[in-house]
């Protein structure tokens, strides 16, 4: 008599590339379900690691091994996978997730009760590399009835492909097509969803689903990049469906979605570039330009450098100051700066120019017909150096060219602050950061951040030790400067005008102690005009950029309050240089700011960085100096004394020496 061969209900549905890093604990979380009636098959596509050897150790008679003689990719593994499914519904699932126990149960019983349903999705957590959870996905949450999926759908993807269960009759029917690498899931939906199908979701979490950077999802996706890949997604599904003449509702959702996507992506990237391109030929020189880019290619062909850094300006700034220092401190190893951004004004390029070879290419890098060629002779002329090392700051050319780097060469990178949760340009750089070897910080509060950053961006933990603090330093005299007692409290201020640093609260600051009869006087150095109008002030003394350092330590060595008013910092030199001045710092709680200036011990940190919060305090404070000079004569003593004993140029050096190899 025959046997009776029954099919199983479910088939889970995998397909494994190169996957042994999280593969175990993916098939166990499936064989540990609470539901049994399925067959598991895996289709392991031409990997290459130890995913196959994995599979076979586990020894349950439910799993089902493909091998694909060769590499094929997801879509066809999956086409295959399908085509081969004995189940009724076909679970899917990826090798680095894990199911809950109780998934396959709870989403077979949801279609066995609601026929009408084509698709059941599950909701998720998001997970890292170390298993972490590290919170939801926020279209997964807004996009739960089949109302609302369908609604979502032909915006963006609101279903996680590996949390679905759909009837093998229509898997088979649709597939998964080639042409939408990466977004065949979406495709999938789209398709279903014009057709009148119903999609639904169990609005609990059945699936922990992996980020981290093997991973499709997060695998170098930039806002640009991911845009993009959205726009053409939507093109494809919109032209297949007008090929099918099956023009309707939800196909003019998606053609109105794909054009405002459309518009946005030209807004944000075309047009910016192009506008760019054309100021870059308008504006620049070209016969400069080629003149500039020949120079640098003969320069690279003849000259030999291993320590390569990258910074972007050569104007007066402390950020400039602290890369002109680190040269100095490394210049017996002969480095090769090449300055990728337009400077204010190029005031400091000596200072870069006497401890290392200079080029200062922005017109290069940035002019249309050349800077493809520019960026890879650079690219070329680094992995041909031996132990070559380099360093950036700052500069997104740098960051660029990381993926183009030769492993053996050591990256790194100088971060002075860093803003979270405001880190939109960090997370668009993500994936190339991930290549720095070593990331060096000014601030313990950025390394914090940052930290708390990678947590956030499904980063793994070792990442993190990858973060090191190396503190900036300034020259301190071996005595205190004697501080001249006057009528009225000298009050500076010494930075740029950007918009981070609010010079104009500095101003209303001014105005205030004016209004109020506080005994001040006020002086601003730098360049503020595009912060301050200075005509309304005529009681400010605006000296402009002082690049002098034996004019700009006068202004010190007069000063009894230096006034920080940023809303981000690492750690400001100003403080750092009127501390070792003997100058009293009042400034905003930013950054590593509160490690140093110490409430009423060696200066003030406001309550607040609210604009008015920070006028307010500032203001109630050099009233309280005017008034109590031996407060004031008392913090100027403790801020000397702490700038002597932590602001060391020895330690600086040492520490840059080390990571250099000097």
């Amino acid at each position: 008599m025959a046997e009776n061969i029954t099919s199983p209900k479910v088939t889970v549905l995998m397909a494994v590339y190169n996957g042994e890093k999280y593969l175990a604990d993916a098939i166990s979380s499936i064989l540990k379900q609470t539901f049994t009636d399925f067959e598991f098959l895996i289709i392991n596509d031409g990997s290459t690691d130890k995913s196959s050897s994995i599979i076979n150790s586990f020894n349950d008679g439910r799993i089902n091994l493909v091998n694909n003689e060769k590499n094929l990719g997801l879509i066809s593994s999956l086409n295959i996978g399908i085509r081969l499914a004995k189940g009724e519904y076909i679970a899917r699932m990826d090798c680095d997730d894990i199911s809950v126990p109780e998934r396959l149960d709870k989403q077979v019983k949801f279609l066995d009760t609601n026929p009408n349903v084509s698709v059941v999705a599950a909701r998720v957590r998001l997970m890292n590399a170390d298993g972490e959870e590290t919170g939801n996905w926020d279209s997964d949450i807004y996009a739960n009835s089949s109302n609302e999926i369908y609604d979502t759908l032909p915006k963006e993807n609101c279903i996680a492909h590996p949390s679905v269960v759909m009837r093998k009759s229509l898997a088979e029917k649709y597939l998964y097509r080639s042409g939408q690498k990466n977004v065949e899931d979406w495709d999938l939906w789209l398709r279903m969803s014009a057709d009148g199908l119903r999609i639904e979701k169990i609005n609990e979490v059945l699936l922990k689903y992996r980020i981290h950077f093997d991973s499709v999802t997060m695998n170098k996706n930039t806002p640009e990049s991911s845009q993009k890949k959205v726009n053409k997604c939507k093109q494809r599904f919109l032209t297949f469906q007008a090929s099918k003449l099956k023009i309707n509702g939800f196909f003019f959702k998606v053609l109105y979605s794909w054009m405002r996507g459309l518009a946005r992506y030209w807004k944000l990237y075309v047009i910016p570039d192009f506008l760019r391109a054309i100021k870059r030929i308008i504006t620049t020189n070209p016969f400069k330009v080629y003149a500039d880019f020949l120079r640098l290619k003969n320069y690279l062909n003849t000259h030999s450098h291993n320590l390569i850094f990258f910074f972007p300006y050569v104007h007066v700034g402390g950020a400039e100051r602290v890369h002109s220092d680190i040269l100095e401190c490394i210049k017996d190893k002969n480095p090769l700066v090449f300055i990728t951004g337009f400077s204010n004004n190029k005031l400091f390029l000596p200072k870069f120019e006497r401890s290392s070879r200079v080029f200062d290419i922005p017109e290069v890098l940035n002019y249309l017909t050349i800077s493809a060629k520019a960026k890879k002779m650079i690219v070329d002329y680094i992995n041909s150096q031996n132990d070559s090392k380099t360093m950036g700051c700052n500069s997104v050319f740098y960051y660029e060219l990381l993926p183009s780097l030769s492993p053996e060469t050591k990256c790194m990178d100088l971060k002075h602050s860093f803003i979270y949760p405001d880190n939109g340009a960090e997370k668009a750089l993500l994936f190339s950061a991930m290549q720095l070897e070593k990331r060096v910080f000014i601030s313990k509060k950025a390394i914090e951040n940052c930290i708390h950053f990678y947590h956030e961006n499904n980063v793994p933990k070792n990442f993190s030790e990858r973060l090191i603090y190396i503190p900036n330093f300034v020259d301190v005299r071996a005595e205190m400067p004697e501080k001249q007692s006057g009528e009225k409290l000298n009050v500076i201020y010494v930075g740029r005008g950007t918009p981070e640093k609010r010079a104009y609260l500095v101003a209303q600051i001014a105005a205030e102690c004016k209004k109020q009869n506080i005994p001040a006087k006020f002086k601003m150095v730098g360049d503020v005009s595009a912060a301050v109008d200075k005509s309304t002030y005529p009681y400010i003394d605006f000296t402009g950029e002082i690049t002098d350092e034996d004019r700009l330590e006068a202004v010190y060595c007069g000063a009894d309050v230096l006034l920080i008013t940023s809303t981000t910092e690492g750690f400001p030199m100003a403080i750092m240089e009127a501390m070792a001045n003997g100058v009293v710092p009042i400034s905003s709680n930013v950054g590593d700011v509160p490690l140093h200036v110490i409430n009423k011990q060696t200066g003030y940190v406001t309550s607040g960085n609210d604009a008015g919060i920070v006028v307010s305090e500032m203001v109630a404070i050099i009233k309280n100096l005017s008034e109590n000079r031996y407060l004031l004569k008392s913090l100027s003593v403790n801020a000397y004394i702490h700038a002597k004993n932590n602001f060391s140029k020895n330690n600086f050096c040492r520490a840059y020496q080390n990571l250099f190899g000097s």
